[in-house]
């Protein structure tokens, strides 16, 4: 019994990540910008840190000015669907990889092949997709050692249904990748891998953990005093997200090694059907998936470890840190049809 690794993220030395403040990309390492480079709408589940560094440096580095519109995965995915015969957005970025197939499967991408394709590992390439993954992003369990030994913490997903972690930790929103790849790996292990069935013991188990959350009410958002307070020790969140949510609140936060694995989402870029500005389109996926705006947008923003080899070359303690986590075994491909379903029986069936 806890017998399973933890990696401590300490504040003062933001964990495998360092705050940069230099410049995106060499200039001779990046497509040719100038002055007016246009305009492009990105749709991004990204939080105004990522949107400002991310806009300031395609204005700088490409001379295009972006609009990037936030919000979570899921909500996104279901406003490209409702804008499909009238695209509002020209490239999307960081969508998982099953919303990215879901889109996919119904044409809503224009198929490009960035400059960095190649440098991505061949089990994260299709050259049938419309779209690119660039990152591993895990979804993870942590816990503030000011507050929870290494004994009281969890040491699995099915854990933090135990009483003794009722309203203990908070459970991303399920409208957002995040809480929806948390979900998927729960459900994960009690599906049928060929048709991805789940076992009625599957459904009890997550409603478990998901009753056993602190509920936040409508309009409340997550709030690291919580965590900094002892209220709630244990934080669910994407490993950059506990990052930041550490360095920014000065917190020493252990990351669990989970039994039974980790779920990671591969998130991805695309550029959507119907824009009118493909061109700069593609300008922007082979400035933004390569390897010095990869490192530089790492280093700046505590995104998670891309998947370009060039940056992971250069990235070795953010690679470490993934590393320091097992993998948990999900086949997205049987995923993708079932996560509709999935997360309408979450919110009628469990949270209803």
């Amino acid at each position: 019994m806890h017998a399973r690794r933890t990696t401590l993220i300490a504040a003062a030395a933001a964990a495998a990540f360092t705050l940069a403040g230099c410049s995106a990309a060499s200039p001779s390492a990046l497509p040719a910008g100038g002055e007016d480079g246009g305009s492009l709408v990105v749709y991004a589940p990204m939080d105004d840190a990522r949107i400002d560094f991310v806009t300031e440096q395609a204005k700088e580095d490409l001379g295009i000015e972006l609009t990037i519109v936030g919000g979570g995965g899921g909500d996104l995915a279901t406003r490209l669907e409702a804008e499909k015969n009238n695209a509002q957005a020209d490239v999307v970025v960081g969508l998982g990889e099953s919303l990215l197939n879901r889109l996919d499967a119904q044409d809503m991408f224009d198929h490009y092949t960035p400059a960095w394709a190649e440098l991505i590992p061949e089990q994260f390439r299709d050259d049938d997709a419309g779209f690119s993954l660039f990152t591993q992003t895990p979804i993870v369990i942590g816990y503030d050692t000011a507050h929870l030994g290494n004994a009281e913490a969890p040491d699995a997903w099915l854990d933090l249904a135990a009483p003794e972690y009722a309203e203990k930790f908070v459970f991303p929103a399920t409208t957002g990748q995040t809480g929806q790849a948390a979900i998927v790996g729960i459900l994960w292990r009690y599906a049928d891998p060929e048709t991805g069935e789940v076992s009625p013991e599957g459904w009890d188990a997550l409603a478990a953990i998901l009753q056993n959350a602190k509920q936040l009410s409508d309009g409340q958002q997550f709030d690291w005093d919580w965590v900094a307070s002892g209220e709630l020790p244990v934080v669910v969140n994407w490993l950059g997200g506990v990052q930041i949510g550490a360095d920014d609140n000065d917190l020493d936060i252990a990351v669990v090694d989970t039994d039974g694995g980790t779920p990671f989402v591969s998130t991805g870029v695309a550029i959507v059907n119907g824009t009118d500005r493909a061109e700069q389109a593609q300008r922007f996926l082979d400035w933004f998936g390569s390897a010095d705006f990869q490192v530089a947008y790492v280093e700046a923003t505590h995104n998670d470890t891309p998947l370009n080899s060039d940056a992971v070359a250069r990235l070795p303690e953010a690679a470490a840190a993934l590393d320091s986590l097992t993998k948990q075994d999900i086949d997205w491909s049987v995923v993708t049809p079932h996560l509709t379903e999935w997360m309408q029986k979450v919110q009628l069936e469990i949270l209803g």
